[in-house]
């Protein structure tokens, strides 16, 4: 049996998120909340591992760009996937130059998102089979 890939949500209103995370259950994945950037540092520090982050872009302690940055603190690749209320060109092109895998805006559709999800966890497979290759090299 595969294991199942666990997201780490991180948005400050619960009900703005509440049919991303219907959706992302529906597809079988295990969905952790956090409503702040603390939060979610405490859930990184003691829970299971996350494959990857949904991120809200404002949240009461700071935005998606405190949680790319939490990531970047993953000793392998943690895809951030930034969520918006809106479409925002602006921002869409800040998160993915600032190293996002990924922007999405309701609605949230199952195609589109398993989509997005498989693409996250490849480049990730990808990213630790190049972490090793690179230790065996040493």
């Amino acid at each position: 049996m595969a294991e199942q890939i666990t997201a780490l949500v991180v948005h400050r209103r619960d009900e703005a998120f509440q049919g991303l995370a219907k959706v992302l259950g529906r597809l079988g994945l295990e969905v952790v909340h956090a409503r702040s950037c603390e939060e979610a540092v405490r859930l990184f520090k003691q829970s299971k591992p996350v494959d990857l982050i949904f991120a809200g872009v404002e949240l009461p302690d700071g935005g998606w760009t405190d949680v790319l940055i939490l990531s970047g603190q993953s000793k392998t690749y943690l895809p951030v996937i930034v969520v918006s209320q809106m479409v925002d060109i602006e921002l869409y092109l800040d998160a993915l130059g600032s190293g996002a895998f990924d922007y999405i805006t309701p609605p949230f559709v199952a195609s589109d998102l398993a989509h997005i999800i498989r693409s996250a966890i490849y480049k990730e497979l990808v990213s630790v089979k190049q972490n090793l290759s690179a230790q065996q090299a040493v």
